[in-house]
């Protein structure tokens, strides 16, 4: 066979670009012809044993698709599985996947053996991956503390995975790795802090004996607009707002700045911390916080 530069499998449509050598030669390529593709760079392997043509553009659903025909009866877990799934947590460079029975890792493709249950998979296409719940209990203990604490504030924010659940699941499987992670996310959720800045403020108010604050609360159904606050006071409409660095970020700025808009725009006054303000100057945010929740409820008082 004779095949043009650019020539690859037909099977190859339905695995998103990929192929492996094998199916190259049931194709038509002779083992040598295969090689020399691989060789000059015209083919570039992705991991484990799949192949893709150079120019193709590698993302969570090529390596996904990599993993499968590689080990078929594996499945896709982890960070893969959540970059698949639409989860904010980086590319750490490897393909993790969950393998029925030992073997060895192949390059990028890192295998691990834990038990699975009927409902904790479901398929993308042919890939076999962890459906988003399993992989966001997955994630929540098994990854470096500071990603996962990142993790949980983000679902804390979005309402996908409640404190009672991730209880439940934490009950279920007592002696599971990463347990002692997914127990601080519980404490985390239910206090209902997703940053350290704002479990620090959280501990400032309670110990000052200031109440009616419900944290991360949901702003639409008192004000009317698509909102949280980090700490509201809704007899007096005060938005407390902590600016931390690790969490919001410089990206973030321009979308905080909107938010506050809307909230004055609604009514609300708004107070912002920083780091700094709560561990280096947390009298005087109490005493500020004290302040104003005194001149507001004298103004609703006609005072």
């Amino acid at each position: 066979m004779r095949a043009p530069r650019d020539w690859v499998p037909d099977v190859a449509r339905g695995q998103a670009g990929l192929f492996t050598s094998r199916q190259a030669v049931a194709e038509g390529l002779t083992v040598a012809q295969v090689r020399r593709r691989t060789d000059t760079g015209r083919w570039v392997r992705v991991v484990g044993g799949a192949l893709a043509p150079s120019g193709l553009e590698i993302g969570p659903w090529q390596q996904a698709h990599a993993a499968w025909l590689t080990w078929p009866d594996s499945v896709v877990c982890l960070t893969t599985a959540a970059r698949l799934h639409r989860l904010p947590l980086p590319d750490d460079g490897l393909v993790h996947v969950v393998v029925p029975s030992p073997r060895a890792t192949r390059g990028a493709l890192t295998r691990h053996e834990f038990p699975l249950g009927p409902g904790d998979v479901t398929r993308i296409g042919q890939v076999a991956v962890t459906t988003r719940r399993r992989t966001l209990l997955d994630c929540l203990g098994r990854l470096p503390d500071v990603q996962s604490e990142a993790l949980t504030a983000w679902v804390l924010t979005r309402r996908l995975l409640g404190p009672d659940e991730l209880a439940r699941a934490i009950a279920e499987r007592p002696g599971a790795w990463g347990n002692r992670r997914r127990r601080r996310a519980l404490l985390d959720m239910r206090a209902g802090a997703a940053s350290p800045a704002e479990r620090r403020l959280h501990g400032l108010l309670r110990s000052a004996g200031l109440t009616g604050w419900p944290p991360n609360e949901p702003l639409s159904g008192h004000l009317g607009i698509c909102a949280n606050a980090d700490v509201y006071f809704p007899d007096v409409c005060l938005v407390i707002e902590i600016d931390g660095a690790a969490f919001h970020g410089r990206d973030r700025f321009q979308a905080n700045r909107t938010r506050q808009n809307l909230l004055v725009g609604a009514g609300c006054t708004v107070l912002r911390f920083t780091w700094e303000d709560l561990t280096q100057r947390p009298e005087a945010v109490i005493a500020q916080i004290e302040a104003l929740l005194r001149r507001l409820g004298a103004l609703l008082r006609g005072i």
